[in-house]
């Protein structure tokens, strides 16, 4: 809330998407009078996002997730890249991951802002960096939403989409725009490791729904050979993780789904799976993280 507040930008609107909490949440939320505050059901996170998008008058949408910041000044940045490019349907900045405790925030890692170069990567196999995109109102009008269908990963895939039916590329801004929050709670970037028992099931969870998009994009006839292959790959590498974390977790069902998931998708694909259990090997021996 604090970060969007101190934004040195006028022309703002903060609409703020509640499940129906009660909590405590939506008494601190109604401290900040030029909020737009909706608390309802909703069928998830992304159809929540959805209703939002179709609420907002603005010209530019942003989204900023609960535990996460926007740095100073990114606000005036963004609306300074789309002045400068008015061709441009999206723009996207750079994202630090943070720790905070007593004595402050502690930068992790950052992640720079998507090239054009490297764009396929980015969005397939890397970090998309979803949260320092911002987009013309147009871009959800012509070419839709987030699939609610999903519950974790829409936004990787929502980038895919729109850059194969609607063209969109960001223009970046070679500054940070974004902060992300990691702590045990996150889900997608979070400490914990797959083989802990409390993360384990979701992440199992989370890498089943995205076996199941990339399936769907792969049984499309228009892609792009690069983008082909990248999805190509991602496939065979997340049926992996799926397969190898189902088996630490004994769930022997899921992993042998993946296996054939990934066998059926690339006949080659045992080939992948004993090299990324190799890498995993030597980081384990080197004593470091996948």
């Amino acid at each position: 809330m604090e970060s969007v507040l101190e934004q040195d930008y006028p022309a703002l609107e903060h609409i703020v998407m509640d499940g129906g909490s009660t909590d405590g949440t939506l008494d601190l939320l109604r401290k900040y009078p030029r909020l737009r505050l909706v608390s309802e059901p909703d069928k998830g996170m992304y159809d929540a996002i959805n209703k939002g998008i179709r609420l907002a008058s603005g010209g530019i949408i942003g989204l900023l997730n609960t535990d996460d910041l926007y740095t100073p000044g990114a606000l005036k940045s963004v609306a300074e890249a789309f002045e400068q490019h008015p061709e441009a349907q999206a723009v996207v900045g750079g994202v630090t991951k943070f720790v905070e405790d007593e004595t402050g925030l502690h930068v992790l890692d950052t992640i720079p802002a998507i090239e054009s170069r490297e764009f396929w990567f980015r969005v397939i196999q890397g970090h998309p960096v979803t949260n320092a995109w911002f987009f013309r109102r147009e871009v959800f009008e012509r070419l839709g939403g987030f699939d609610v269908r999903m519950r974790w990963s829409a936004d990787r895939y929502f980038l895919i989409r729109i850059a194969l039916d609607g063209g969109v590329r960001p223009v970046p801004i070679r500054r940070v725009l974004y902060q992300y929050r990691q702590h045990s709670g996150s889900v997608t970037i979070t400490t914990l490791d797959s083989r802990d028992p409390r993360y384990g099931p979701l992440r199992i969870e989370i890498l089943q729904e995205d076996i199941f998009a990339l399936d769907e994009f792969l049984r499309r006839r228009d892609l792009p050979g690069e983008v082909r292959r990248r999805l190509h790959r991602e496939h065979s590498e997340r049926c992996y993780r799926l397969s190898a974390t189902a088996v630490y977790h004994r769930l022997w069902h899921s992993a042998a789904q993946a296996a054939s998931r990934g066998w059926r998708r690339d006949p080659f694909w045992p080939l992948i799976f004993v090299e990324m259990a190799a890498r995993r090997l030597v980081k384990e021996l080197s004593g470091r993280d996948e």
